[in-house]
């Protein structure tokens, strides 16, 4: 009984002393955790390392934190404030955090303009802390640590962007009540953060002035913080998106403080009644601010009053400021203008209205190679091109098919490119004033040209396949020859090309059609050479073939998705068929469109080779060939032409109306603009000219532009080719093209001044400084 007492003992002090030193661990583990504060990992993309982080080493039960996302960027790369400007996305937070815990919105710190070519974004570089509050629960235990999961998305972007993600998480322990959280290792940063956040503005009064688009905004200052003189630029961010256009933001100082110029958004619809924004003075952090205040920058909510017109203040001084544009100064800034080298403007070979019929065949040939390979890059082959690149794929590993493909597809590009040359010489022999492109000219090649590229897109989408359409002795004698999809591949490659002009081209086909048929059908057959040459090239060089990806479920996702190209090459068709044909034209399109799509739905519901399945795929092609003959466009419903033509007698008002307008195109208008000694500027283009189209929107309407040649008095004229136009083909010819675009600076007594076929702004203004 007295060993049994014994061994009891031993084994109850033995368990004492294994709780002691098990609680002494616990104990030590808690002091430990409280310590070294909260705890977290970093998660590193290739642009970004972010973390959750806190100010302090712990939190109280039921009191409040500051926490944050800490965002690191390489150099050159930013993320977005609130509102991201121009483009981007603001960085948020999705959180799972323990129950009865609360987090707070972002603190934004005062973000920074990123000027990106003509566009302004609102965001951040470097080291970036954004911070927010974090309430713990009222019930946590003293001693344990709470943990804190965010889902962090953010846009981060230089020349192009990127969207990350990352799962964070943060270990935060919970102090006992009464104790001191000692701050962590960052609580600097957080402090820094903090003189960042924008502050109520006080001591200034905001007035806000709108006539019609334009901008107002006067900050009048009530406190002697700063002299006039000594006013730092500052930069005002809206709350709200899409509603000012942040490019236009111009600084003034006043007497009594600060004028903002700013501008509407284009597609901003309904103006609120106030603006809510915040001001940040452009002075190094911890510096004085012309707020009175530690922040930079200040918050302000102002009513929007409307004026029938804004006028500076007197005496009101721009600040410069290099941040305040739209151009770019950002090291690492890739987005630049080609070709845009500030230089002058110069004719080169075939500029002059001679040129093109005596650059000789060798350089027209030349021009003719290096125009065709360069005709792939242009806008209209792109939905093509983008087909010919996924069947190239699915081919990559049987050799033998993929140079039948190449040699097939080359033919049909060549055999394509000889037709539309016979053609367009057997007109011009007949006495037709047609060019390059002038299949195109027609309404019913465009019609025709909608419903091929939207049935493409069908296919693309998986809506039906051909072969199934097809009879069955028809459909085996395709599947045993590929090659022949390869070769109208290349004829549709063609037909889609022809809306463009490639550079380099225009002096070839403008020699082409001065010279004999044999010469001619030469110009044009090495033309079709250089454009089928690229896409052959890759497929017969081995070389290339290894580095394709193998074929796989990526390849249905990317069918699916060139089927938009396609649609948006028929939404750019039927608005050409309306600016031809008129507005019925273009809706009658559409209803053909829609009985088309009806009628793949139809045919793929009667699959079954059933008497009845046959009769009402047949009823269906019938009830649609009635409905394409009905919406055939014709030239009834024809838009007006433009204002006719000024006559020679009416030259100063002319003149008055080319400060602001294009004017129509006569060979009479320019003569006698010529005759009185003035410039003009002619613009040979085409609705279905997508080359035109891109110069015209993003060079020839830019605000500087205009405003050169109105400085210049230079006339300019608009020579629209959508229809077939014999003066217009005539006047083409003077200059040695025979396409569009074209674009002719006609001045009194010297030799035209032909500009490349794709336009900069400093090619056109250069050109205008030198007269």
């Amino acid at each position: 009984m007295d060993t049994i007492t014994a061994v009891c003992r031993l084994a109850s002090s033995t368990a004492r002393r294994l709780a002691g030193r098990a609680v002494g661990l616990l104990a030590a583990a808690s002091l430990a955790s409280v310590a070294l504060g909260a705890a977290a990992q970093p998660v590193r993309t290739e642009h970004v390392t972010a973390e959750l982080v806190a100010r302090n080493t712990g939190v109280q039960p039921g009191q409040q934190l500051q926490i944050g996302l800490r965002l690191q960027h390489i150099p050159h790369w930013h993320t977005y404030w609130r509102n991201p400007g121009d483009s981007g996305l603001p960085t948020t937070l999705a959180w799972t955090l323990p129950a009865g815990a609360k987090a707070g919105p972002i603190d934004w710190p005062a973000p920074q303009r990123l000027p990106i070519g003509p566009l302004v974004n609102y965001g951040y570089e470097g080291d970036l802390l954004l911070p927010l509050r974090f309430t713990a629960p009222p019930d946590a235990q003293p001693g344990s640590s709470l943990q804190l999961k965010a889902e962090a998305n953010w846009l981060v972007c230089n020349d192009v962007c990127i969207p990350e993600s990352a799962t964070l998480t943060l270990a935060v322990p919970v102090l006992a009540p009464g104790s001191s959280p000692a701050p962590g290792p960052l609580a600097g940063r957080f402090d820094a953060a903090a003189a960042e956040a924008p502050a109520m503005l006080t001591g200034w009064r905001t007035e806000l002035q709108r006539a019609g688009r334009e901008l107002q905004l006067r900050l009048v200052r009530s406190n002697t913080t700063f002299a006039a003189a000594d006013l730092p630029p500052v930069h005002v961010f809206p709350y709200q998106e899409q509603l000012l256009e942040p490019a236009r933001h111009a600084v003034w100082r006043t007497a009594d403080g600060y004028a903002v110029q700013l501008a509407l958004a284009p597609h901003a619809t309904e103006v609120p009644a106030t603006l809510r924004a915040i001001a940040v003075a452009q002075v190094a952090p911890g510096a004085a601010t012309p707020w009175g205040m530690p922040q930079r920058s200040a918050e302000f909510t102002v009513p929007i009053t409307e004026v029938a017109a804004l006028a500076l203040p007197a005496g009101a001084v721009r600040l410069d400021d290099p941040l305040a544009g739209g151009t770019s100064s950002k090291p690492g800034s890739k987005l630049s203008i080609l070709g845009d080298n500030g230089g002058r403007a110069t004719a080169s070979a075939g500029s002059s209205a001679s040129g093109a019929a005596s650059i000789g065949l060798l350089a027209a040939l030349a021009l003719a190679l290096v125009g065709g390979m360069v005709l792939n890059l242009m806008p209209c082959v792109f939905p093509v091109l983008s087909i010919k690149l996924l069947g190239l794929a699915q081919q990559a590993d049987r050799p033998a098919q993929l140079r039948s493909h190449a040699l097939a597809y080359g033919a049909g590009v060549l055999l394509s490119f000889l037709v539309l040359a016979g053609l367009l010489l057997a007109l011009r022999a007949a006495g037709g004033a047609v060019g390059w492109g002038f299949q195109l000219q027609e309404p019913g090649v465009v019609f025709v040209l909608a419903l091929l590229f939207f049935a493409l897109g069908l296919n693309l989408m998986g809506q039906f396949e051909l072969g199934n359409l097809m009879p069955q002795g028809l459909a085996t004698w395709r599947a045993q020859r590929p090659a022949v999809d390869a070769f109208g591949s290349g004829v549709l490659a063609v037909l889609a090309a022809s809306p463009c002009t490639a550079p380099f081209m225009g002096a070839a086909l403008g020699f082409a059609v001065t010279q004999p048929a044999p010469l001619a059908l030469a110009v044009f057959g090495v033309l079709g050479l250089g454009m089928a040459l690229p896409y052959m090239a890759l497929v017969l060089m081995p070389g290339w073939r290894h580095r394709l990806p193998r074929p796989g479920s990526w390849m249905l996702r990317l069918k699916q998705a060139l089927a938009f190209p396609m649609f948006a090459t028929v939404v750019w068709l039927v608005w050409v068929l309306g600016l031809q044909a008129g507005i019925d034209s273009a809706a009658q399109a559409l209803l053909a469109l829609l009985g088309l799509s009806a009628l793949v739905w139809l045919l793929g519901v009667l699959r079954q080779p059933t008497l009845g399945a046959r009769l009402g795929s047949a009823a269906g092609a019938a009830a649609l060939a009635a409905l394409l003959a009905w919406s055939w466009p014709t030239t009834d419903g024809r838009p007006a032409q433009a204002a006719a033509t000024p006559a020679a007698g009416t030259a100063p008002d002319v003149v008055a109306m080319a400060g602001a307008n294009w004017l129509p195109y006569s060979d009479a208008a320019v003569a006698a603009q010529l005759a009185q000694g003035r410039t003009v500027f002619v613009d040979f283009t085409a609705a279905w000219c997508v080359s035109c189209q891109v110069n015209k929107r993003l060079v020839l309407t830019q605000p500087a532009v205009v405003a050169d040649f109105d400085k210049a008095q230079v006339v300019r004229m608009r020579a629209d080719w959508t229809r077939r136009d014999a003066e217009i083909t005539a006047a083409l010819a003077r200059l040695g093209r025979n396409g569009v675009p074209v674009y002719a600076l006609l001045r009194p007594g010297q030799e035209p001044l032909l500009l490349p076929e794709i336009l900069t702004a400093g090619l056109v203004r250069s050109a205008l400084a030198g007269l």
